[in-house]
C-alpha cells in the first residue's frame, strides 16, 4: 500500500487491537480509558458472546457508528474487546 493511499483508522480502532486481556488489571485499565476517551457511548447488547451470565457490554462509536463488544474476564475465559458491526 503506497503512503498516499494509507487507509486513516477512526478513534475508536485506536482504542485498542480486538483481543483478550492479560487479567484483570489489563482489563479494569481498559474500561478506565473507554470511560475517559469519549468516544464511544453505550448501546444495548443484542447478541450476547456467551449466554451463561458473562457480563458484557456494547459500545457505539460516535465518529463512525462502528459497534465494539466488551466482556469481562471469567477465568479461564480472559475477556474480550472486538468489532460486532
Amino acid at each position: 500500500m503506497s503512503e498516499g493511499s494509507r487507509a486513516v483508522l477512526c478513534d475508536c480502532e485506536k482504542l485498542r487491537e480486538c483481543k483478550s486481556f492479560d487479567g484483570w488489571k489489563d482489563f479494569d485499565s481498559f474500561v478506565e480509558l473507554l470511560n475517559k476517551a469519549g468516544v464511544v457511548s453505550t448501546t444495548p447488547v443484542i447478541t450476547p458472546y456467551f449466554n451463561v451470565g458473562l457480563s458484557e457490554n456494547w459500545y457505539r462509536c460516535e465518529k463512525c457508528q462502528r459497534v465494539w463488544r466488551l466482556v469481562e474476564p471469567d477465568p479461564p475465559f480472559s475477556g474480550l474487546w472486538e468489532r460486532v458491526a
